[in-house]
């Protein structure tokens, strides 16, 4: 894997944990951007971050992971889960210590899925320019942050 592979694979990582806080990038897409993205509903949409978020952070995510973050009944979820399963984007993992417990995990066709919105985010304009915003106020609040330390 090359360098700039694995920081866009840290990029992937680091959009799926932006996207899935609670208070970001709600219903702000317009339909046709969200059937885009694995051609689904706004609330698989939605639940397909968080999942992406759970994958990077621990791997796989359960039923009631994604309750506990999103504001879908578990019906929803359910219907959800077993939808991109049967589409071939979730695989489920099986547990060895607990057999009730159900984990599930993207499918290369979803990782995909996701790899080829993060290009395309990469390549949008506005989200660039406001990358390169973010990144000027990080280093600046790092620099300033030193420059205080060095005076005391």
């Amino acid at each position: 894997m090359s360098k700039s592979e694995e920081i866009f694979d840290h990029f992937c990582a680091a959009q799926a944990s932006y996207e899935s806080s609670r208070q970001l990038y709600r219903r702000e897409h317009g339909p046709g951007q969200v059937r885009r993205f694995f051609n689904t509903s706004f609330t698989a949409f939605e639940l397909r971050r968080y999942m992406m978020d759970f994958y990077f952070s621990k791997g796989s995510f359960t039923i009631s992971d994604l309750l506990k973050v999103s504001e879908f009944s578990r019906p929803t979820v359910n219907s959800t889960v077993y939808e991109a399963l049967s589409l071939g984007y979730l695989e489920e993992v099986s547990s060895i210590n607990d057999r009730r417990r159900n984990d599930f995990r993207p499918t290369k066709p979803m990782l995909e899925s996701w790899s080829n919105y993060c290009n395309a985010l990469l390549v949008n304009p506005e989200f660039s320019n406001l990358l390169s915003l973010a990144q000027t106020l990080i280093l600046t609040r790092e620099f300033e942050a030193k420059s205080s330390k060095n005076n005391m």
